[in-house]
């Protein structure tokens, strides 16, 4: 039997332990109360930040979705939602928190298409290609991948591809008709005529499409314009484009220029139609003074910017264009009062090349060289940065300074297909085989696999007589992966041919179709060829067809060799 003392001390025991759990299951139920009143308050939050952003408050809705930020820091629908206010305002955020949302998300395809678009619009192509090839699985049959992947390779200016992946988006989704009007105009920029004529109807079907119409009219005007089409044929279809409900501040401008070009009597009334809009926007300032400073007179830029609010003027990009505008202007003390002692933020280094700009219109040679420097510094750490300096300085001639910058940033990884391109793009309009040579092996150590640049390097070092061993085996190797392209064809039985394989140089070379040997990048070497061959009426046609066309100086000593065999 228990005595007293014990019955005692368990029951006090029973009491102490039913407090302290009463304790803990009062401290858990405050703890889950306010985890789910935060849950319930971030949540709200977002809702709320959604419908002002929705009535056009931006600043109420980025109060709202800040502040759920802050009560939850992981909530990718807080971060969604900072990055759709940093889409509306334009503030260069975005991509920041499209990628933060992705990494809360990695599994959700809509997250990363999101992130895809806002790379692709802010020119990181890198960024955009790693999140694609990340989802690639999971988003194959997801129309908006494909469509995503088409404006990848279209900024990469791989068209070909580009069709490919805008013909699958419409397939999957045959009623998006933005969709089709794409792949329309990537057929538009081909040499295919058939495809052409066809891109053309396509367009001209969905000028009647509300949704469609100014996409596909704006597409017929440029298209139209640079093949030299009826002028008058044109200046209608602008015309009809500036009667759409939803015509943007860019066909304005569109439509001014053509006035400009066709010398068209209402091109100053109109002129001043597009002044006075412009004064509303400080974007649109700034894309006015630009469209004057290179199509029309930089001193009409500079007249139309004295009547624009100081407030505008100040408000980026707007100094950016005016101080372009009074450098075309050869304005320098202009230039140097519009620069100097101004805060740039982010482009410092913009004000910096510019203040170099003036010092050298002066020719205050020393200023000049410590501005640049200060330029150069400002901008190497930043790849997009030294793409914008490179692409600026190009315009005023400053060649050895572009060349440099890019190839500074041809060894970065986000931009480095990009300054390539241009170097090759410089070395090819100056007929400079050894830079292309350079560049071309640069490029193949940048992508292994890029077929057409392999082909490329395997052609110019042929030319050159540059490691013939490796141009021979490069060319061997690409014409067996893609027997049916054509200059791939042409390169290898180019390379036969300096091997002094001659008979299965023509061999190989008269696999291409009569329509493709008359293309005349191909014309040339086939004339070689066949001139080679001791066909020499036959290869007449094709070298008069290839000395119509733009030849590297190796490829004109071709030429002109050939030729004197055939007389």
């Amino acid at each position: 039997m228990k005595n007293p003392v014990q019955r005692t001390e368990r029951a006090y025991f029973k009491i102490i332990a039913w407090l302290v759990g009463g304790i803990l299951l009062l401290a858990f139920l405050s703890w889950a109360g306010f985890r789910a009143y935060h849950s319930w308050q971030e949540r709200h939050l977002v809702r709320r930040a959604a419908g002002y952003l929705s009535g056009g408050d931006v600043k109420q809705a980025s109060l709202s979705a800040r502040r759920a930020y802050q009560i939850n820091p992981e909530s990718a629908g807080a971060a969604r939602m900072l990055a759709e206010i940093a889409e509306r305002s334009g503030d260069g955020t975005e991509l920041e928190w499209r990628r933060k949302v992705f990494s809360l998300r990695p599994d959700s395809v809509d997250d990363a298409l999101a992130l895809v678009r806002s790379a692709l619009r802010a020119n990181e192509l890198p960024t955009a290609e790693r999140t694609l090839q990340a989802i690639a699985t999971a988003a194959e049959q997801v129309p908006s991948y494909h469509a995503a992947l088409g404006q990848l390779t279209e900024m990469r200016g791989k068209a070909p591809e580009a069709e490919k992946h805008w013909q699958r988006a419409s397939e999957l989704a045959p009623t998006e008709s933005a969709y089709q009007v794409q792949l329309a105009l990537v057929q538009l920029s081909g040499v295919d005529q058939a495809k052409r004529d066809r891109a053309r109807e396509t367009l001209e079907r969905f000028r009647t499409d509300e949704k469609q119409r100014a996409a596909a009219t704006r597409a017929l005007i440029i298209d139209g314009a640079a093949r030299n089409e009826n002028p008058q044929r044109l200046r209608a279809l602008a015309a009809d484009l500036q009667e759409y409900p939803e015509v943007k501040f860019t066909d304005r401008l569109l439509y001014l220029e053509m006035l400009r070009q066709l010398r068209d009597p209402g091109y100053d009334e109109y002129r001043r139609v597009v002044e006075q809009e412009a004064l509303k926007s400080p974007t649109d300032i700034a894309s006015l003074i630009s469209l004057m400073s290179v199509n029309a007179s930089p001193a009409e830029a500079i007249a139309f910017s004295r009547n624009a609010p100081a407030e505008a003027l100040a408000t980026w990009p707007t100094p950016l264009t005016l101080a372009e505008a009074y450098s075309r202007a050869g304005d320098w003390p202009g230039l140097r009062q519009v620069v100097e002692e101004k805060d740039w933020g982010g482009f410092e280094f913009m004000r910096q090349a510019y203040l170099a700009r003036a010092s050298r219109g002066e020719e205050k040679q020393v200023a000049a060289e410590q501005e640049w420097w200060r330029a150069t510094k400002l901008a190497t750490p930043q790849p997009q940065a030294l793409l914008l300096l490179a692409r600026t300085i190009s315009g005023w001639g400053w060649e050895q300074e572009m060349v440099d910058l890019l190839w500074t940033l041809s060894k970065t990884t986000e931009l480095r297909r990009e300054a390539l391109q241009q170097l090759y793009q410089h070395y090819a309009s100056r007929g400079d085989t050894a830079g292309l040579y350079r560049v071309l092996s640069r490029g193949v150590e940048v992508a292994p696999d890029d077929l057409m640049m392999q082909n490329n390097l395997a052609q110019v070092a042929l030319l050159l007589r540059a490691d013939s061993k490796r141009a021979r085996r490069l060319a061997t190797e690409v014409v067996k992966q893609e027997p049916g392209n054509a200059a791939y064809v042409s390169t290898y039985a180019y390379s036969l041919y300096t091997e002094g394989d001659r008979v299965g140089a023509l061999e190989e070379i008269e696999k291409l179709s009569p329509d493709q040997l008359e293309t005349p990048s191909i014309a040339l070497y086939y004339g070689v060829i066949l001139a080679a061959a001791d066909q020499k009426e036959k290869a007449r046609g094709y070298l008069e067809r290839a000395a119509k066309t733009f030849l590297l100086p190796e490829e004109k000593a071709l030429l002109e060799k050939a030729q004197n065999a055939t007389r």
